[in-house]
């Protein structure tokens, strides 16, 4: 059995994978985790800073592969084959997707930050320890999908698991909790450095980085999601964006920019006019201030603000 999270995984699907293996082969499974794609520069740093390795990639599965989905539920983001495997288990913090199952199927869904909280949550449920080695886990999970707890995404429950993994850990470090926090924030701050750092990446690259792939009222696209923080050139990452966009179908990507947001649109599915994708997203987020460029006045999170929107003017 595999458990492994969406395609150009960010670091809560592939460390949410990691610890469920972990409980699963604690209850007894045979589960390995694997990776439906490279790790980010992020997750690379959480893995070496907290002191654990990777799990291998996996590029796709066949019917004889049984599978445990964490982070996702939607077949468009994940690992090529799925349809065909037989999928055990559904553990995701999203909207529940499209994944269906001819068999029972067991699914965990909760309206938290990160998909490391509900693993957290199901080990205190089945009563399996929490190691300091699975709490470095979650927590770096944690971490980069709250964004260090201060994410719109973030709930008082990622919060109060937060509080606790720090807890283990301290303990096994033998220090105070003050002491092991602030050793945590140092930790963030590098993924945080690393998270941003585009250096000796191509544009597609750093556009593929988090991008996700939806099929929402029988229409597909893709949605990319990254930061910003240089002003001074913000309008020639736009433009690049933009032409990584270019010619592969509907294509929209949010880019946060200090406290605004930026909505890149580009593309029409197959025999829809030319101009549906501008359609949708101007529907959606508001006028163009260029062409493939809408600018936002708020910070919007792709799960709670962009999908939700794009669905709306999907419908």
């Amino acid at each position: 059995m595999i458990a492994i999270g969406h395609k150009n995984p960010d670091g809560d699907s592939v460390m949410s994978a990691m610890a469920y293996a972990h409980l699963m082969r604690e209850l007894g499974y045979n589960v390995v985790a694997k990776m439906a794609g490279p790790a980010n520069k992020e997750t690379c740093f959480a893995a070496k800073a907290f002191g654990f390795d990777l799990p291998g990639v996996q590029s796709a599965v066949s019917a004889a592969d049984s599978l445990i989905l964490t982070d996702h539920s939607d077949y468009a983001q994940a690992i090529d084959g799925a349809r065909d495997a037989r999928i055990l288990q559904v553990v995701d913090h999203h909207g529940i997707g499209d994944i269906s199952e001819s068999k029972l199927l067991y699914a965990k869904y909760m309206p938290v930050g990160a998909c490391c909280s509900i693993v957290y949550t199901s080990y205190k449920e089945l009563e399996v320890e929490i190691t300091p080695a699975v709490a470095k886990i979650l927590l770096a999970g944690i971490l980069t999908d709250t964004l260090n707890l201060v994410k719109v995404t973030c709930t008082d429950v990622d919060r109060a698991i937060y509080g606790e993994l720090v807890t283990v850990l301290a303990a096994a470090d033998n220090i105070s909790y003050e002491e092991e926090f602030d050793k945590i924030q140092r930790i963030y701050k590098g993924m945080s450095e690393a998270a941003k750092n585009f250096d000796g990446m191509t544009d597609e690259e750093i556009f593929n980085a988090d991008a996700k792939e939806y099929d929402i009222n029988g229409v597909h696209f893709c949605l990319g999601s990254m930061d910003w923080d240089h002003p001074e050139s913000i309008d020639s990452f736009l433009h690049r964006m933009l032409k990584v966009m270019d010619g592969r179908g509907l294509m929209f990507c949010r880019v946060g920019f200090l406290e605004h947001s930026y909505i890149l649109y580009c593309g029409a599915p197959q025999g829809a006019a030319s101009d549906f994708g501008k359609n949708v997203a101007e529907l959606a987020f508001g006028q163009s201030v260029h062409p493939g460029v809408i600018y936002c006045e708020r910070r919007l999170s792709r799960k709670l603000d962009v999908v939700p929107m794009l669905t709306k003017a999907l419908g």
